[in-house]
C-alpha cells in the first residue's frame, strides 16, 4: 500500500498532485489533510495546504495508458478557479487581515454566477466602511488583488458591511431623483462629488429614463464623478 505527502496552494491542488505521483484516480485512495493552507498578512506568510494520499487496500494498478487518461480527466474537473474557490481564498485573506487589525467578523459568502459577494457582521464596525465607504472600497480591492492573484479566470469579489452596500444604493438612488428635479426646474449643470464606478452606475441607471436629463462621467479616477445635465 503506497502513501505519499504533496503540498498545494489549496487542499484540491495538494491532492491533484498527490493522486498524479501515485498514477492513482480520487476514489482509489484515502486523503488525510495534515495541514489548512493560510493566506498570510497582505499576502506574506502564506503556508500551503499539506495531505497525506494513502492508496486504498486493494486496489491494482491500471495500466499507464488508463492512468494518464482518468488522473487527467480527474484534474480537468477539478482543475478550474471557481467562483467558491474564490469565496474561500477572499474568506481566509480577510479573516486574517482582520484578526491582525483586532476584528472580529463572521463572514457571510453569497455567489452570484461569477460574483461572490461577502458580508462582514460585527460590532463597531464603521471603521471598516470609511467615508462614503472608501475604506472599505480600498480593502475590496486589495481582497480582489490577492484572491485573483496568478488565477486565468477572475471572479469579481465584492464586500459589505452591515448591509452598508444597500444603504448606500438606496441613498445613491434618492439623490439622483432629488438633483435631477432641481435640473428640471433650473436648467442648470450638477456636478456630483467623486464616485467609483459602481456607484457611478447606480447614478446612471436610476435616471436613464428620466425625460430631458442626461448624466455622464467626467474626469479620472480618483476623481471621476456624475454631471447631470438638462436636455430639451
Amino acid at each position: 500500500m503506497s502513501s505519499v505527502e504533496s503540498t498545494g496552494k489549496t487542499i484540491e491542488d495538494a491532492v491533484r498532485s498527490g493522486l498524479v505521483h501515485l498514477g492513482k484516480t480520487r476514489d482509489e485512495v484515502e486523503v488525510e489533510v495534515l495541514e489548512e493552507p493560510k493566506s498570510g498578512f497582505l499576502g506574506f506568510g502564506s503556508k500551503p495546504a499539506r495531505v497525506r494520499i494513502i492508496e486504498k487496500k486493494g486496489i491494482e494498478s491500471l495500466p499507464a495508458e488508463d492512468q494518464s487518461s482518468e488522473i487527467q480527466e480527474d484534474i480537468s474537473a477539478e482543475g478550474n478557479f471557481t467562483a467558491e474557490d474564490a469565496a474561500v481564498r477572499a474568506k481566509n485573506f480577510l479573516q486574517e487581515v482582520l484578526h491582525n487589525m483586532g476584528i472580529e467578523v463572521i463572514i457571510e459568502k453569497l455567489i452570484k454566477a461569477d460574483k461572490v459577494v461577502l458580508h462582514l457582521h460585527g460590532k463597531n464596525l464603521g471603521i471598516l466602511i470609511g467615508k462614503h465607504g472608501q475604506t472599505l472600497d480600498a480593502l475590496q480591492y486589495l481582497t480582489n488583488l490577492t484572491t485573483n492573484q496568478g488565477e486565468e479566470a477572475r471572479h469579481f469579489v465584492m464586500l459589505d458591511v452591515e448591509n452598508y452596500r444597500q444603504r448606500r444604493e438606496e441613498t445613491l438612488k434618492q439623490l439622483a431623483i432629488r438633483l435631477s428635479e432641481r435640473v428640471k426646474r433650473s436648467g442648470d449643470r450638477v456636478v456630483l462629488e467623486p464616485m467609483n464606478g459602481y456607484e457611478r452606475k447606480i447614478i446612471h441607471m436610476t435616471l436613464q429614463n428620466q425625460a430631458h436629463v442626461c448624466t455622464e462621467s467626467e474626469g479620472q479616477d480618483p476623481y471621476r464623478h456624475v454631471v447631470i445635465y438638462y436636455q430639451k
